[in-house]
């Protein structure tokens, strides 16, 4: 089963989030002035607010919004925050085994920022599930360090950017076929499982360990019907989202087993799907012959 990408003009989704809605989840984004009283006097600040302007007229709106929180006692203020966008014309599609076409995924651009002079804007291809209502973020060589320093911001620079995300989301379709169309065996798949928790763990290849025999097979156990499937895609989101949305059950290091919390840092969040992906395309035929 193949999927392929779709170019339509649609109107706008009640989905999207408006203006207020953006500003009611995520104020920073609209800060006027540098969140960091330490900021130097040279430093200029571009409002994330101006940039999703932009985008809009670029056919790319928000659909998803948040901010980090600052620590209590933290010396100023962290204005990290992460804005996911679609657009409603490019989707990818497949079929649904009746003749038809039917939505798989939406891509998306996302935006990371702040105002604190910590950071750039940055730039991210992401994916929407539709069946899961999840949301993964693609490592690329193509799309890493995409980035624009607020002094350097312009329109043409953010459009060059789009485009980018644009062109990448052939390869991104290639990339899922090829993951469905590659079967995994039941050692591959408990691997895989197991590289999730390595990653979400944040363990190197020299950090010592157990993984728990029955943490693996927990994470492996899909939640709903749709998921059930043996292909590298299927198993792939399967691990993805028992990781990010949390619940399953692992050993701590007292021997006690206890259900594991959802990921809710913005920037483990998106550390944490790029090296999933990037460990999961290992597995198709294409890496290993490369």
């Amino acid at each position: 089963m193949s999927t392929m990408i779709s170019f339509e003009d649609n109107s706008l989704s009640n989905s999207f989030l408006s203006m207020d809605e953006v500003r009611a989840l995520c104020p920073y984004a609209f800060k006027e002035e540098p969140t960091n009283p330490n900021v130097s006097k040279k430093y200029i600040q571009a409002n994330t607010a101006t940039v999703l302007d932009d985008l809009s007229k670029l056919g790319w709106y928000p659909v998803q919004a948040k901010q980090c929180r600052n620590k209590k006692g933290s010396k100023g203020i962290r204005s990290f925050h992460m804005i996911a966008l679609q657009n409603p014309n490019i989707k990818i599609l497949k079929p649904d085994g009746e003749g038809n076409l039917t939505v798989d995924a939406y891509p998306r651009i996302i935006l990371t920022n702040s105002h604190d002079s910590f950071n750039s804007f940055k730039f991210m291809l992401g994916l929407y599930r539709v069946v899961c209502s999840n949301g993964i973020v693609i490592a690329t060589d193509e799309m890493v360090n995409m980035s624009i320093r607020h002094i350097n911001y312009t329109f043409e620079g953010l459009r060059e950017i789009v485009n980018k995300a644009i062109e990448n989301v052939p390869n991104i379709i290639n990339t899922m076929n090829e993951m469905k169309n590659t079967i995994l065996s039941e050692d591959d798949k408990k691997e895989l499982a197991a590289e999730a928790i390595r990653v979400r763990k944040e363990a190197t290849e020299s950090t010592k360990f157990d993984i728990n025999e029955e943490t693996i097979m927990d994470i492996l156990n899909p939640t709903r019907e749709e998921d059930k499937g043996d292909d590298l895609w299927t198993v792939f989101n399967v691990c993805q989202e028992k990781i990010i949305k949390g619940g399953y059950s692992d050993i701590s290091k007292n021997g006690k087993s206890r259900k594991q919390r959802p990921i809710t840092s913005i920037k483990k969040d998106v550390d944490f799907n790029q090296k999933l992906w990037a460990i999961a395309t290992r597995y198709m035929p294409s890496a290993s012959a490369a």
